[in-house]
């Protein structure tokens, strides 16, 4: 198949990091893959056979020149390379994508890797595609009851990462040295790797982290990531005057050195359609702690693969923390059972084969 797979941009994020992971899933598996997006920094990693097409599409707005720039370069390519299916990630691209598949009559396809408002316009141009691909349970569901979209034209399929690239095992000296380049002290390491967002719940996490200390002194808490809310997150941790505990870090390319680090990695989000993150970590064998929001209640399976704690209850969190880094033998039962399961339900190849079969079924259907 000759597949163009078009997204805002590839910074730093999930819905890049999707893009990334299933571009080059599919051209292992033989197909010929276009990524066009504004360009960013993952760029780099996709395979040296796919090929990148950088266009306009820097813009929020679906009204911009800049998809009109961008549908008008777009329909050169897909003529001149065939393409077969058009596979969008974002509102603006797959707007962008509408447009192209109407004029050149190749069908196209979405992925909603969040939760939208349901507002006038975004009713009106839902922009679906053939086929919308939802990349958990909540936002399948979201689809169905806010947007009213038809479930036959819905389809499951969980985000997946390059099981390869979770192999390495770190020695103590790596550790080390991690820990040096990040001024980590002795101590167990809390850690969060999100945008820095109301709905991420960083402070909830302050809250939690502030009586985690009353009962382990030397809990260290790493954040990693930016974003909107930084400013007010430093700001509360100076009122909780916990700056000595807590090490923040910019976004990263590579997530597995911090996670190396980490006792416990921390998701408290309010809201989430998937986070990405708790699966790396799963991957790399770090205990999860998780809000019960979205899938990760049916996910994590409290106890088993990982703990829960209720949302906007700093307490709940503190404990469901504590648990882990206090009971070895619970750390050690999930470690091993949450790297099973993520390796089994979460992998990058089991992700693309089920893109691939939706491909099939809307080029099938187009002719």
């Amino acid at each position: 198949m000759r597949i163009l797979l078009l997204t805002t941009n590839l910074h730093i994020g999930g819905i890049e990091r999707y893009t990334i992971t299933l571009a080059n899933a599919l051209q292992r598996m033989g197909h010929s893959v276009f990524v066009a997006s504004a360009g960013g920094e993952l760029e780099k990693e996709l395979s040296p056979e796919i090929k990148v097409v950088r266009v306009p599409m820097g813009t929020k707005s679906v009204v911009s020149p800049k998809i009109t720039a961008t549908v008008f370069k777009l329909w050169e390519l897909v003529k001149e390379e065939k393409i077969e299916v058009i596979h969008a990630q974002t509102r603006v691209s797959q707007f962008a994508a509408c447009m192209l598949s109407s004029m050149t009559r190749v069908p196209y396809v979405s992925t909603w890797h969040g939760f939208y408002r349901p507002h006038f316009f975004r009713k009106v141009l839902p922009c679906w595609g053939e086929v919308t691909i939802a990349i958990s349970r909540v936002v399948y569901d979201h689809l169905k009851d806010d947007f009213k979209r038809d479930e036959k034209k819905i389809r499951l399929i969980y985000n997946g990462l390059d099981v390869s690239r979770f192999t390495h095992v770190y020695t103590a000296q790596e550790k080390l040295e991690i820990r040096k380049r990040y001024r980590l002290k002795e101590g167990p390491v809390v850690g969060i790797i999100a945008r820095l967002s109301e709905e991420k719940g960083h402070i909830i996490l302050l809250e939690a982290f502030k009586d985690l200390l009353n009962d382990i002194r030397g809990a260290q808490l790493l954040i990693v990531g930016e974003g909107r809310m930084g400013n007010k997150i430093k700001a509360r941790v100076s009122e909780l005057g916990i700056e000595d505990n807590v090490c923040f870090c910019g976004s990263t390319l590579s997530t597995h050195d911090f996670l190396s680090v980490m006792d416990v990695f921390v998701r408290p989000s309010t809201i989430e359609g998937f986070g990405l993150t708790v699966v790396e970590a799963m991957m790399m064998g770090v205990p999860v702690v998780s809000t019960n929001v979205g899938d990760f209640k049916v996910m994590l399976d409290d106890g088993e693969v990982g703990v829960l704690a209720d949302p906007f209850d700093a307490r709940h969190l503190k404990e469901a923390i504590k648990s882990i880094l206090t009971d070895g033998e619970l750390a050690g039962r999930i470690r091993t059972a949450a790297r099973k399961y993520a390796e089994s339900h979460f992998s990058a190849d089991r992700m693309a084969k089920q893109v691939e079969k939706v491909y099939r079924e809307v080029i099938n259907g187009s002719k």
